[in-house]
């Protein structure tokens, strides 16, 4: 995919009046959602993916399926890869205002090159993977599979070589409102969770908050969490006036018991892992002891089909075979590692 190509990368959803979620479709280098506000007379979105082209990509469906307005605010939820590589495609068209944490704005400015470096440089591995993969796949399916992960890898790299990071120019401490005849947007800082700076963006009038990876609908990914406090975080989101989330990843939530899932994991594991590293237990041993079955908040209300349903819709590669043990003992590393951290 070229630089501005308009490809449907995304399947947009309206949520309320005025409120849409733009879910990513799966792709080898992941996309995140986006959340769209269209206001009066501009639209704010919420994160810009993985790349400039995906999110020129959006900006062609929001003017055909959404309106003609402008985008004039873009939103960082925090500052991984896959939710801000992409602002870069939305300064070609007019003043536009990038919003983020204080916190954000410093990680992508010390952290968004290094890591962009290191993943350019993991990519051929990712590449090569696939191809031994294919020498040995017995379906024309599964080659033909292989060979399109290989060309996204491939474009994502030609794509990236070289590409900046482009900054948030509003970073705020604990809240930046944009108030509008249409509706208010909150873009609000909590607290830690996901990483250091994680905001949502809350709009009353539609009882609607965009949460990037805080609250989403995937295994949570921890290596720059704060344990103990993404619980306490999610509970003081959870006071804010909605009824709607729209994730960073996975589907629109339609009410709010897949936060409280989500919320509960993190809690439960935590505690267990901060139990087990307190009686000098190591990380192979409590991925032995913590499995799926033994952790009750995954068997409430069918939460870990539900994860595993959407690691298998967003993550082909995986295939059907990947368990979802697998998630869990990630989750298992990064928090027993993160601990200290808070």
């Amino acid at each position: 995919q070229a630089p501005g190509a308009a490809a449907q990368l995304f399947d947009i959803e309206k949520v309320a009046e005025g409120c849409y979620l733009a879910a990513a479709r799966a792709q080898a280098m992941i996309n995140c959602n986006a959340a769209i506000f269209v206001n009066s007379q501009d639209v704010l979105v919420v994160d810009s993916h993985s790349k400039p082209s995906a999110a020129a990509a959006l900006i062609a469906q929001i003017k055909k399926d959404v309106t003609p307005l402008p985008v004039r605010y873009v939103v960082n939820s925090h500052f991984h890869w896959d939710h801000m590589q992409g602002n870069s495609a939305y300064k070609t068209g007019g003043k536009v205002e990038i919003v983020a944490s204080e916190p954000t704005k410093q990680l992508m400015a010390q952290e968004g090159q290094k890591r962009l470096k290191a993943a350019l440089e993991e990519a051929p591995k990712q590449a090569d993977a696939l191809r031994a993969r294919m020498s040995k796949a017995t379906s024309g399916e599964e080659k033909a599979f292989c060979q399109e992960q290989i060309r996204q890898i491939e474009a994502y790299r030609a794509e990236m070589r070289g590409a900046a990071i482009e900054l948030p120019t509003i970073a705020f401490a604990k809240s930046h409102v944009i108030k509008d005849r249409a509706h208010d947007l909150h873009v609000e800082f909590h607290g830690r969770a996901h990483t250091a700076g994680d905001v949502v963006v809350f709009c009353p009038q539609k009882r609607v908050v965009a949460t990037g990876d805080m609250i989403h609908g995937f295994l949570p990914y921890a290596g720059d969490a704060f344990p103990h406090s993404w619980a306490k975080t999610i509970d003081s989101v959870a006071k804010l006036g909605f009824d709607k989330v729209l994730p960073g990843h996975g589907p629109v939530h339609q009410n709010r018991q897949r936060m409280t899932h989500l919320r509960n994991y993190i809690e439960e594991v935590v505690a267990r892992v901060a139990e087990g590293k307190k009686a000098g237990k190591s990380v192979a041993e409590l991925q032995k002891a913590i499995t799926v079955a033994s952790v009750k908040s995954l068997q409430a209300d069918g939460y870990s089909k539900y994860l595993a349903d959407n690691l298998y819709k967003f993550f082909p590669n995986f295939g059907p075979a990947q368990p979802l043990q697998a998630g869990v003992n990630t989750n298992i590393e990064h928090f027993y590692n993160n601990l200290e951290r808070g």
